[in-house]
């Protein structure tokens, strides 16, 4: 168990959730909690609008909140994910810490209104007052996962999305051999495969952005079941407006309770979509991978930085580390996702029992991808280079150009063309002068009017 930190303000189910959970040593983010202490600081007006709690109760219980979210009592909350399934271990140590902090507040006199000898707040009666762990956990995984996913995930996306459009366009002025199966094809502008990724990338967030509208909605007012047992009707409304009031973000309580307690089908949609972005990664990953190979015996048309010493062994060798970096972290992500899906999977009746699981996986997933992006974009992207020489090179020798050229010559001309070239081992014009097609400066000037065509419709579209 690690160190404690003195003085401890938690309280026994704290302690014994210590004793019987020691379980790995991952713990939920500090972000996390703070998400839950929002909770708290707007129940707790709620309560007190409502004539549950009085303003001497309200006005310390808020204070205690403000002391932790200014990041003072980070130590006090240790408790590890691999918990009961509701996260009822970790809802209940915030509402201890709060509560001892509050005490302390109230009778040292330092909340308005307060003064000696009030009541003690409870963890319960008071902290968690209208309240369920199996509302607030959820709300606060939902809460989390919006704010990362608009201060980290969206702006690191657009930040990539940047540097492959600033490469694009420098890209653009040339051709190179387009590739599929692995084999040579016709020719693509070479900014033409940036563009793509930009598309992609454009899709992946098209889809974080849609799953968002669902994690937006709140389970708050759900308490245990979903009925709203033990809170005032308009209690979990009220909540959700401050809590998108204060947070800025448009939260709004969930159609449906009972299925907002039981159910995670909004994290599964979301966890998806982090998927669907770390497929369109990994791709762009192993494109940067294959176009930098070399830089002798690969492709070598793409010259990636050379940030680092690549080999312990090899001198000189530079490694497309970035892109490995990355792939190790989509392939996180996929990993994730599985559990997410399982865990959702395995709710039993009126509530999920896996939350913990849920919430740690796709707080993981959003933080590696945001990094990893970052990265890829600052230490791959930025100083990515065109390999022109070895662009031209392999132009003149790709024999699928003759494609452009089908519906003069024919497909089968066409072909006759390519299997003598490159039976002969030599060039396209050479093997259509000798076929007695046409001269080589015939078909040179055919091949060059098709690309200068095809140029011009890639700059119109």
């Amino acid at each position: 168990m690690d160190e404690l930190p003195s003085p401890i303000l938690w309280g026994k189910q704290t302690t014994l959730s210590l004793k019987y959970f020691d379980i790995g040593e991952h713990k939920f983010s500090s972000d996390f909690i703070y998400a839950l202490v929002e909770i708290k600081r707007a129940c707790a007006a709620v309560n007190y609008e409502l004539n549950v709690l009085s303003v001497s109760q309200m006005q310390a219980i808020v204070k205690a909140c403000d002391e932790v979210l200014a990041g003072s009592f980070n130590e006090q909350f240790p408790l590890r994910v691999w918990q009961t399934g509701s996260g009822t271990q970790t809802n209940m140590n915030v509402n201890e810490v709060l509560a001892t902090i509050a005490n302390q507040l109230s009778q040292s006199g330092d909340t308005d209104n307060a003064h000696c000898n009030v009541e003690l707040l409870h963890p319960n009666d008071h902290i968690n007052r209208s309240q369920s762990s199996n509302d607030v956990f959820p709300t606060a995984m939902h809460i989390v996962v919006s704010q990362w996913t608009e201060r980290k995930l969206l702006p690191a996306i657009n930040v990539l999305q940047r540097q492959l459009r600033l490469k694009q366009r420098e890209f653009t002025r040339e051709y190179s051999v387009a590739r599929t199966h692995l084999m040579d094809a016709i020719p693509i502008d070479a900014g033409a495969l940036l563009s793509a990724f930009d598309s992609q990338l454009e899709l992946s967030e098209v889809a974080i952005t849609d799953s968002l509208q669902y994690v937006y909605r709140l389970a708050i007012g759900g308490t245990a079941v979903g009925s709203g047992a033990n809170a005032p009707k308009a209690f979990g409304k009220m909540v959700t407006h401050k809590l998108a009031e204060r947070l800025q973000l448009p939260f709004k309580q969930d159609e449906n309770l009972y299925a907002a307690v039981s159910g995670e089908d909004a994290m599964i949609r979301y966890s998806g979509a982090l998927k669907q972005l770390a497929s369109a990664l990994l791709k762009i990953a192993n494109d940067f991978r294959l176009l930098g190979s070399g830089p002798r015996c690969g492709l070598n048309e793409w010259k990636l930085p050379a940030n680092e010493p690549g080999s312990s062994i090899m001198p000189g060798k530079v490694n497309p580390t970035q892109c490995e970096a990355l792939s190790m972290v989509c392939f996180q992500v996929f990993g994730n996702d599985l559990t997410t899906s399982l865990a959702g999977a395995n709710g039993q009746l009126q509530l999920n029992a896996c939350r913990p699981v849920i919430i740690h996986n796709v707080m993981e997933s959003i933080s590696l991808l945001t990094d990893a992006i970052l990265s890829f974009a600052h230490n791959a992207v930025m100083g990515l280079e065109l390999n022109s020489e070895q662009v031209q090179h392999n132009m003149q020798k790709n024999l699928s150009v003759i494609t452009l050229l089908t519906e003069q010559l024919g497909y089968d001309m066409a072909a006759k063309i390519v299997q003598k070239a490159q039976h002969d081992n030599t060039s396209l014009a050479l093997s259509a002068e000798s076929l007695g097609v046409c001269s080589v400066t015939e078909f040179e000037l055919l091949i060059t009017t098709k690309l200068k065509e095809q140029k011009l419709s890639d700059n119109t579209n």
